[in-house]
């Protein structure tokens, strides 16, 4: 009996021990690219420059706006799927507009398998062009799994806009799982898109007055990385890569993110 109470009371102990010790935390690395659908300023492949960065960024996700799929001489270009293959991450695509010749929407890369995925229609007005929203689920660990979301929002209407901001805050704001958002919101920190991610979420530029746009002044950020505040979680860094001017008209930008 002795015996028995003593084993108890060690384990006890040591269970005491361990929840006492400071969770560690679990860092992903994001990047958000607007590619400019395959084609650098110069209207040349720009595929390679993106693989390029990806390549010394190293980033667990990669969330890419206006990206296509197209159909050239029979052949189909599918330009997520040769940055996966190349990079040797998965990958998802969402459609947002389809003509005869192909498809442009936003894709999703992926160190980690992407256990599910859904493509959601963001609302715009008649004429406007179609935008979505892509997410994939991601399990990085056994003791975390969260929503990796990807959108391109329309950037000829302010009105649409904020519709589409609005309703992504609304479809994600609630999550029960923590979400990682990144996005091409096409407005500025100061407009009124914007506003809709105030509350739950964190920014990860976190006042950062860098542009994204390559022909941005100061305060032209028109690209983001934001988590969703239900969860215990931080932003460790984030930059915009500028070295390159010429790839896309849009900056690339990476933020790592902890979770604990």
């Amino acid at each position: 009996m002795k015996k028995f109470c003593g084993s108890a009371l060690l384990v006890t102990i040591l269970m005491t021990v361990v929840a006492s010790q400071p969770r560690k935390g679990i860092e992903i690395k994001i990047m958000s690219f607007n590619v400019r659908h395959g084609e650098n300023r110069s209207g040349t492949s720009n595929l390679q420059a993106i693989l390029k960065v990806i390549q010394e960024q190293k980033p667990h996700l990669v969330a890419l706006q206006a990206i296509d799929s197209l159909i050239e001489e029979g052949e189909v270009k599918f330009q997520v799927q040769q940055l996966a293959r190349q990079t040797g991450m998965h990958y998802i695509y969402g459609a947002a507009d389809s003509t005869t010749g192909g498809s442009q929407g936003v894709g999703i890369l992926s160190r980690w398998p992407i256990d599910k995925s859904q493509r959601m229609k963001l609302p715009n007005t008649p004429g406007a062009d179609p935008r979505v929203l892509l997410c994939g689920l991601i399990r990085p660990t056994k003791s975390l799994t969260f929503r990796f979301c990807n959108a391109r929002l329309e950037y000829a209407s302010v009105y649409d806009r904020a519709l589409q901001a609005a309703y992504i805050n609304h479809m994600l704001g609630e999550s029960i799982q923590p979400v990682v958002l990144a996005m091409d919101m096409g407005a500025r920190p100061n407009e009124q898109p914007y506003f809709s991610f105030r509350k739950k979420w964190l920014d990860a530029a976190r006042g950062s007055l860098l542009p994204t746009w390559t022909e941005g002044i100061s305060g032209d950020r028109l690209d983001y990385i934001m988590v969703l505040q239900n969860a215990r979680v931080s932003v460790k860094n984030y930059k915009v890569l500028r070295q390159d001017r010429n790839a896309s008209d849009h900056f690339p930008i990476v933020a790592t993110v902890e979770f604990w």
